[in-house]
């Protein structure tokens, strides 16, 4: 962003990008303006890996969900790359506490909005409220039928939001 003259900016993150928003928004303070994340979390429980091990045979998905995968890259790229994310993903368990970046969080300074679906398969509810109560000032909303998707199934309520909250 600097590069492209941006002297302040304000980052969105959807799942890993999430992740790396938070740490991005807690390492440099005086150029994120404002932080929105959701499907993120900055740690990794064993409850984490079991749901990634029962993610990781993409064969077992539904076809709407692995056909735009295997579209985008190849059915096999796409399972091996997927495989190796479950494994990178599962190291953090090792890490104390399973940090990824929980260690960084009560360094996000800017104003910070958290979007979360209930029913997210992937982020159980414990990581979004970690991150409310890590981040000063931060702000949950909860979409009670959403997955990790909220952003495409709930996508006007989403970006209303979003908008909304970059605007104020």
């Amino acid at each position: 962003m600097q590069a492209l003259g941006f002297r302040r900016f304000s980052l969105l993150g959807w799942s890993d990008g999430g992740i790396t928003a938070l740490i991005a928004a807690a390492l440099n303070p005086t150029l994120v303006n404002k932080l929105v994340v959701w499907g993120a979390n900055a740690f990794v429980s064993e409850e984490d890996i079991q749901i990634y091990q029962s993610l990781r045979d993409v064969s077992l998905w539904s076809e709407r969900m692995r056909r735009p995968m295997e579209q985008m890259y190849g059915a096999q790229y796409f399972k091996q790359t997927w495989e190796r994310w479950v494994d990178g993903i599962s190291q953090f368990i090792n890490k104390p506490q399973g940090s990824i970046c929980v260690d960084l969080l009560p360094q996000i300074s800017c104003p910070t909005l958290i979007l979360h679906g209930a029913q997210d398969p992937v982020v159980p509810a414990y990581h979004p409220q970690l991150l409310q109560d890590s981040i000063s000032g931060s702000r949950l909303h909860v979409f009670p039928k959403g997955k990790h998707n909220i952003h495409l199934r709930y996508s006007a309520e989403f970006n209303t939001l979003v908008e909304q909250f970059l605007n104020e």
